[in-house]
């Protein structure tokens, strides 16, 4: 003979199981990340690659100048570019990071330099 709390507790469970698997789809539903769309295109733009001395010493690095005036720094700038007398005009398309790097002196409120990865690059 079954007591009332444990027939209670079956019936529980069982309510519970049946509603189960519509819980737990919306929880995964809820819980995935969103996809980013990112619609910046990968036009070429012209450039120029500058050294702006070492970041230790509150210099940029090495950057680059699009002709909009924005500085930008790259992640992946090619070895032929890394020398300190570097002042190349360039055609690149860059792709953007969606990350900012605070070199040099920078003010307070400064949201910092935009980072971006080289999809392509030539000397002009």
């Amino acid at each position: 003979m079954k007591s009332k709390i444990h027939e209670l507790l079956e019936i529980s469970i069982v309510r519970v199981s049946k509603k189960l698997p519509g819980l737990l789809l919306l929880l995964i539903i809820a819980f995935q990340p969103g996809c980013k769309r990112n619609n910046d295109t990968v036009a070429e733009v012209t450039a120029n690659v500058r050294y702006g001395g070492e970041p230790a010493a509150d210099g940029f690095g090495y950057y680059i100048r699009l002709n909009s005036s924005e500085v930008v720094i790259p992640i992946n700038l090619p070895s032929t570019y890394r020398h300190t007398d570097v002042n190349d005009s360039v055609a690149v398309r860059l792709i953007d990071v969606g990350k900012r790097f605070h070199l040099g002196y920078t003010e307070p409120n400064s949201m910092g330099l935009r980072g971006v990865y080289i999809a392509t690059i030539r000397k002009l």
